[in-house]
Formats: C-alpha cells, sequence, structure tokens
C-alpha cells in the first residue's frame, strides 16, 4: 500500500520533538513549507512526553532551556519541570502552525535513499511509502530505555519497570522497593518515593558527582519584565549562557597558559573570586553537600566518587542525599548477583526482599537512531557503518547518505550548554544545505569521505585532552572507548563551525 505516491516533498523528517518541531519552523521561517514530520506517538514532545517520572526536571536553565526564537517569560522557576517543558514545546508547535504539518502516530520503521528518482522512501509499519527530496532525523538519543541482564532476572514475581515507562497506575505505598541504579532519573525520582514506600534499596554501582542546584522560583516582577521588557529576557538568557558556558573549563585538561587564564577571568566574573579551577566548584560543591546532609562517615564513603569530575555527567540535586538518611533507605554498593522470585542477590551473599523493580539505568543512548533502519547507497545501512561507533561531519551527515542529516547525532552533546542550543547550529546549518539544493537544482549532496574522516580524527584528538577521556564508564563512550556522544569544545565554537561554514567538503551531483 502506497497512499503518498503522488506526493514529494522538499524534506521529512523523523520525530516530532525538539530537533522536529525546531526544524519545523525554521523551514517554515526559510519559506521551505513542502515538508512532513512523521511522529509514532499521538503528540510533540518527544523525550518530555514520554518520560512522565516523580521529580523529573531539567539540569539545565529554564531561560537557556528554549528556542532563541521563542522565549518564555513564563517559566515558574530557574530548572523547569517536565510539565512545563512539554507545555512550552506543545506552544511552540501551536504558535508557529507546525502540527499541520505533522504525521502523528505514525511509526517509520526504515528509510532508504532511490539513487534512480534521488529521492528518499520512508516506510512506516502501516506500509506507507513516503516520498521526500531530503531526511532529518530528529530522534535524538533518550528514547531506548536501557535494561541491565541479570542472572535469574525473567524468574523474578514481583512487578518492574523502567524510569523511561513509569507505571502510575502501581502504588508503591507501603512496597518494598528496589532501585537499580543512580543516574541522573534515579536521583530524580529517589527523592519522591522515598517516603511513600516501606522499604527502599538503591543499588549503586558507581557514585555520582553531585552538586547544589541553585533552584528557586522566579517572582511576579521578574516574570513581569521577561514578559513586557524582551531585552530583559534575551539578556537574562545570555547571562546563562555564559553560565553554562564556564563550566568547559571543568572538563577540559588542557595546560596551555592562555586557557587557564581566561579560566581565571571568567571564575571571577562569575563568582567573585578566583577558584584554583572551574573543577574546584565542583569539588566544594560535592563536599559542602555531603558534610552538610549526610552524618554517617561510612555513607559518604560511599558517595564519594573515584574517578575525575565531569567523567560521568555532573547532577545538581538537594534532595538527593537527605533521602539517603531515612531510616527506611539503604544504599547497596556491593554488585547485584542474581534474582530470585522475590528478592535480589549481592555478590556479598546478601538477599533483599523486594517486591517491585524500578530500573533507573538510562538508555541506549550510542546506539542513536537504531529504531530505524537508514540505507543509503549501494545498500549501505547506516547500521554497519557505525559498527565500531558513531560518527559524522559535524554531526550531521555521513557519506554515502545523501541528502539525510541529523540532529543530535554523533559528537553534539555537551557536559555544559543547553542542547537546544547545540540543535539550533545544526538545523541552520541543515536548512543552508537544503537551500543550497534547491538553489542550484541539485539531485542530492554528500560529505566528502576525506572531509569525514579529517572531522573526526580532528575531534577525537581533542577529545583525548578532556575528563571524558578517562577511565570511567559511561553513556558518553562506547564500550571500547570512543567518545561518541560529546563535542570536544565550547558551546560557541559548534555554533561558529555550524553558522559560518561553506560547501567544499560537499559533493554535489
Amino acid at each position: 500500500m502506497n497512499d503518498n505516491s503522488n506526493r514529494i516533498y522538499d524534506s521529512i523528517i523523523l520525530g516530532a520533538g525538539i530537533s522536529g518541531i525546531g526544524m519545523g519552523v525554521n523551514l517554515l521561517k526559510a519559506n521551505i513549507s513542502s515538508f512532513l514530520i512523521l511522529e509514532k506517538k499521538g503528540s510533540v514532545g518527544g523525550t518530555w512526553r514520554d518520560n512522565t517520572y516523580p521529580g523529573l526536571c531539567c539540569d539545565v536553565t529554564s531561560h537557556f532551556y528554549s528556542y532563541s526564537f521563542e522565549l518564555n517569560s513564563d517559566w515558574s522557576k530557574k530548572y523547569p519541570e517536565q510539565y512545563e517543558i512539554l507545555n512550552y514545546l506543545e506552544k511552540v508547535a501551536d504558535k508557529y502552525k507546525i502540527k499541520p504539518h505533522i504525521k502523528f502516530n505514525t511509526e517509520v520503521l526504515k528509510a532508504e535513499f532511490d539513487s534512480e528518482e534521488n529521492l528518499w522512501l520512508i516506510h512506516d509499519s502501516n506500509n506507507r511509502i513516503f516520498k521526500a527530496k531530503t531526511l532529518v532525523s530528529g530522534l535524538g538519543q533518550l528514547n531506548r530505555p536501557k535494561y541491565p541482564k541479570f542472572e535469574g532476572s525473567e524468574n523474578f514475581k514481583g512487578h518492574s519497570f523502567h524510569s523511561a515507562e513509569w507505571d502510575h497506575n502501581y502504588d508503591l505505598k507501603g512496597k518494598k522497593v528496589g532501585v537499580i541504579g543512580t543516574g541522573p532519573s534515579a536521583i530524580g525520582f529517589i527523592p519522591k518515593i522515598a517516603n511513600k514506600v516501606d522499604k527502599l534499596v538503591i543499588f549503586q554501582r558507581t557514585p555520582n558527582w553531585i552538586v547544589p542546584k541553585p533552584d528557586r522560583k522566579f517572582s511576579s516582577s521578574e516574570k513581569w519584565m521577561f514578559r513586557n521588557i524582551p531585552f530583559i529576557g534575551r539578556l537574562y538568557r545570555f547571562y546563562e549562557y555564559i553560565m553554562a558556558e564556564r563550566l568547559y573549563f571543568a572538563f577540559s585538561m588542557k595546560e596551555k597558559k592562555i586557557f587557564n587564564i581566561w579560566e581565571g577571568i571568567v571564575s571571577r566574573l562569575t563568582t567573585g573570586f578566583k577558584l584554583k579551577s572551574m573543577k574546584s566548584m565542583y569539588l566544594l560543591g560535592q563536599k559542602m553537600l555531603l558534610d552538610e546532609q549526610i552524618s554517617e562517615e561510612s555513607l559518604k564513603k560511599k558517595l564519594t566518587p573515584d574517578y575525575p569530575v565531569g567523567c560521568k555527567r555532573v547532577i545538581p540535586t538537594n534532595d538527593f542525599y537527605p533521602a539517603l538518611e531515612r531510616e527506611n533507605v539503604l544504599l547497596e554498593t556491593n554488585l547485584i548477583s542474581s534474582f530470585t522470585s522475590d528478592s535480589i542477590l549481592t555478590k556479598a551473599g546478601k538477599k533483599h526482599n523486594i517486591d517491585v523493580i524500578i530500573y533507573g539505568t538510562g538508555f541506549e543512548a550510542n546506539i542513536f537512531i537504531s529504531p530505524v533502519k537508514i540505507t543509503g547507497l549501494d545498500n549501505k545501512s547506516l547500521e554497519s557503518v557505525w559498527q565500531k561507533g558513531a560518527e559524522a561531519y559535524r554531526g550531521v551527515m555521513v557519506p554515502d547518505f545523501p541528502n539525510f542529516f541529523m540532529c543530535y547525532g554523533p559528537n553534539t552533546n555537551t557536559g555544559h550548554v543547553s542542547i537546544i542550543f547545540m540543535i539550533e547550529a545544526q538545523i541552520k546549518y541543515i536548512i543552508k544545505c537544503i537551500q543550497h539544493l534547491k538553489g542550484k537544482n541539485l539531485k542530492y549532496i554528500d560529505v566528502k569521505k576525506k572531509s569525514m574522516t579529517e572531522y573526526n580524527d580532528y575531534i577525537q584528538k581533542r577529545l583525548s585532552t578532556t575528563v571524558w577521556a578517562a577511565g570511567c564508564a559511561s553513556w558518553y563512550k562506547t564500550s571500547e572507548g570512543k567518545i561518541i556522544n560529546n563535542f570536544p569544545g565550547f558551546g560557541f565554537e559548534y555554533y561558529h563551525m555550524m553558522t559560518k561554514s561553506t560547501f567544499k567538503d560537499i559533493d554535489e551531483k
């Protein structure tokens, strides 16, 4: 069945999350209206629609975690919660009339480039085929929950679910709950359920670097100024950008004198005094929280990381440590050995009776766009090309996949600035490519293999001087140690590269 054979779109976008909405708005701004967004669910929002666990809150400030073209004066507080971000994305989609361009409840299974027609053929689960000159993936990375494998896990007879698939119909009150993982998701929901359950056992493999979260509500006068004096809102957003950008100093291991001088200037401007380094801010923050909120020395030791700050994502929170002080909460640091029908056993031989297991184990982030099979020239699949680790030219293009672009692709994540900032840079580049394609009436454009190799050699060399190259395991890199998620530099470096780029690295046909 193919009820779309007579329509050829300029572009088809996969997913109606942050990338898809942003891409749609910018296409309309560029007077390109022949596009379609294919969304597998019935509404917009992506990860902020799918994840609804208690305590879900962004760790990037609200005014910076928003599109530059649509500032929001009504954020309730400095760090937005899930429902506020989702409402914001809904409003943006409505205001810019994006929803008429979205085909909801359409799950894409595969997309293949037809080299005879020079078109992308996109197949959905209902056997429909959509055609487009260009294909843009806006699927992101945080959409496939990660379930670790344990011996006997199939024997567990109690209830279980992942934090990304929170079961709101299951009442945790009075239950013995086991939480596996202590990443950002778990640290978010643990304080919200600790006072409801009979017993809470938290299975921690490695502790996190945790710092105070300077959250607060915005006053009515502040919101009035943001609403009625747009310059104030933009100035405040720029301030939050600078505050975020400075944190990259904690991730770089460079020792160049000019770098250290610049770090000193920034620390004075943003904190009022000279710190030894931005790493010191994290170290002091972690120590302060532990000393203030944890009374037992043995527990402090369990919560102190033994890897460099920034090697894993640093987590801002004020209520996780106090939750661990509750009498009904136990932090278990012995590794899990196996499951039984009603318990979890550790390798030290301890048995924990459990009614329900909550997996706070994150996502299969290194797979990138795995839900959709992408096939380019000569029947090459993106999956096979990325067997040794995903990589892309500037994070958006891959050789032999003509007219195919990605938002939030390999090496475009950061540990400091808003991902929306990075995605907007990618969108500007993609729009420029689409305009170039249309303006010169080309069949397709494709990044040169040499350019792709040179770019990735360059960023991998730079990544080797960052803390992400340290020995700890993280979602930033593959099991072999290749860093495929993060960009090795300041946000403005990436933005400048993407907005000032030329087409010297592109083949045209």
